[in-house]
């Protein structure tokens, strides 16, 4: 979080959540202020446009309509054509930098998101919440606060100008008539006020149901093969359409209250300006005698009838986009909250010196536990995995198998003691993600460079994934679908270990390598895949069940009734 938001943050401690949101959302705009400025600057181009536009037109509205009106000069027309052009480009510069005050913010965002997401590491990410949860708050939250920094701020500088400015040349044309708009003008902002209250109640409420209803729909998705096959498809597409429904009827919720601040603008702008013609009307007839209105003439009633209206017209765009405050404000509240949200104070693991340092790996004296009141997974663990070794680790379930390889990758932080590794590792968990597309790009994932098909078909042939192998009978063209679909899960497997040997990482971490295959093709890997680690040096940590698998190993930790490590 940058330090601008943290003070705003900061300042408001004990203020209400609404406060707050709407504080850390000035703080985002106040980290583009350029663009912030080109919506007022445009602001006054228009304004200075609308003043030109209307006097020439009074002037020529006079000369048609009066008989002493004269003809109108080529001045007039050129302050006529000055005046819409003027308007026009301070409409456009508002609209300009409003989007790209929206894109600058929700890049900003996405970005602090997915920082704090990787400082976190993947297993504090899994216990906040779902992966729906977090592609909700990083895709539609923050798409929601596109309609606050696009349409509703930069409505929002344009009323604070334009009104005050229409105010005071109305005044100074006729008092009265200034008088009118001055009362009725700060009614609606009053009014709109009046009727957000609930807003961001309920698109609070929409927006956690769209969290849930995203969620649930993952979760079925996940779960479609078992659900066809007990036979409950028909129940679980019933579910979510009441889950639909029930999203539908909050969404008709919002549209109500945007409909009905529109509403109240329309009759508050619609009286004024009826009041002020009223009056410009009867004045110009003469049936109006007191004050300035005995005065009045036609040019000044011509322009006070067509001005009139500006000073409601950002008023009534702010109408427009206020119910995109009340979402950006529910989305504040969650997007703050998650940012403000301190990751777990823990050391961060350190990289060892340097090549010449044998150790690839140093757990000492870890202790770590999870849950509140605290379970101990681990308790004083300490071990030094060297350069070439393979060290099998091995353990009931739950006995924090799973815990250490995910401590040697950094995904989750000791309470106590210290865990070094090399500058790169090969991480292959029990369940391997593949990206869709072919086979060729996803072993090109573990490159840092450019590889030749030569040197990835080597490592498909490692892993026993040959040209030969029906399982990918187009080689690397082969195409895996989402979530791996076209291959096994112990194709996938082997996949993941050809990625490690690609990388040229120093230290593996294997985590159940062998798990999804059978006892002859998991000797068949084991038999290529450990003199190529020793061949090339890597430190091997191999969590697993399997007595054969832990057998071949160099030496072994038992979690069950060990602690340390030769």
């Amino acid at each position: 979080m940058s330090a601008t938001t943290e003070a705003a943050v900061e300042s408001l401690a004990g203020a209400p959540r609404a406060a707050i949101d709407a504080r850390w959302l000035d703080a985002l705009s106040r980290g583009h202020r350029r663009l912030l400025w080109g919506v007022r600057g445009g602001a006054l181009v228009a304004l200075a446009g609308v003043l030109l536009l209307y006097g020439n037109l009074a002037t020529v509205l006079v000369s048609a309509f009066t008989p002493s009106g004269g003809t109108p000069s080529a001045l007039t027309w050129s302050g006529l054509a000055a005046g819409v052009v003027l308007r026009l480009m301070g409409g456009l510069a508002r609209d300009h930098a409003g989007q790209a005050l929206s894109a600058g913010v929700r890049n900003e965002v996405r970005s602090r998101l997915i920082a704090d997401a990787t400082r976190r590491g993947p297993a504090e990410m899994a216990a906040l919440g779902s992966t729906a949860w977090w592609a909700q708050r990083h895709l539609d939250q923050v798409d929601a606060l596109h309609g606050y920094f696009a349409r509703y701020l930069p409505a929002r500088e344009w009323a604070r100008l334009f009104p005050l400015a229409v105010i005071v040349v109305v005044l100074s044309q006729d008092w009265i008539a200034g008088l009118l708009l001055l009362i009725a003008i700060p009614l609606v902002p009053l009014f709109m006020v009046l009727i957000g209250l609930g807003t961001q109640s309920v698109q609070e409420a929409q927006q956690a149901r769209e969290a849930q209803l995203g969620a649930e729909l993952l979760q079925r998705l996940e779960t479609l093969p078992w659900l066809r096959r007990v036979g409950a498809l028909g129940e679980s597409a019933s579910a979510v359409g009441e889950a639909a429904h029930g999203h539908r009827e909050l969404v008709m919720r919002v549209l109500r209250v945007a409909f009905l601040s529109s509403s109240t603008l329309e009759l508050f702008s619609a009286l004024a300006i009826g009041l002020v013609a009223l009056y410009v009307g009867f004045a110009l007839l003469g049936l109006v005698a007191f004050g300035p209105a005995a005065s009045l003439d036609a040019w000044a009633g011509f322009f006070l009838l067509m001005l009139a209206p500006e000073g409601f017209l950002p008023l009534r765009q702010l109408a427009q986009a206020y119910h995109e405050r009340g979402a950006a404000l529910a989305a504040a509240s969650s997007l703050s909250a998650l940012e403000n949200q301190a990751p777990f104070a823990k050391p961060s693991p350190v990289t060892l010196a340097g090549p010449s340092d044998e150790a690839a790996l140093v757990f000492d004296d870890v202790h770590l536990g999870y849950g509140q009141p605290r379970r101990t997974v681990l308790e004083g663990l300490s071990l030094r995995l060297r350069q070439g070794e393979i060290v099998g680790l091995a353990g009931p379930s739950g006995s924090g198998k799973s815990t250490v390889m995910a401590l040697a990758a950094g995904f989750l932080s000791p309470d106590a003691g210290r865990v070094a590794r090399s500058d790169r590792w090969a991480w292959v968990p029990q369940r391997v993600h593949l990206f869709h597309g072919d086979v060729r790009a996803n072993l090109q994932l573990a490159c840092e460079d450019e590889v030749d098909d030569s040197k990835l078909s080597a490592a498909l042939n490692a892993v026993g994934l040959g040209s030969a192998c029906p399982a990918l009978p187009h080689g690397l063209d082969t195409v895996i679908g989402e979530q791996a679909s076209g291959v096994s899960g112990g194709q996938a497997q082997r996949i993941g270990i050809a990625r490690a040997l690609l990388s040229g990482a120093p230290l593996w971490l294997l985590d159940e390598p062998t798990a999804a295959l059978d006892d002859v093709t998991r000797d068949r890997l084991l038999d290529q895949l450990l003199p190529l680690a020793r061949e090339a040096r890597a430190a091997v940590l191999i969590a697993s069940h399997d007595p054969a698998v832990l057998g071949r190993c160099d030496s072994r930790i038992d979690l069950g009734d060990a602690r340390c490590a030769p």
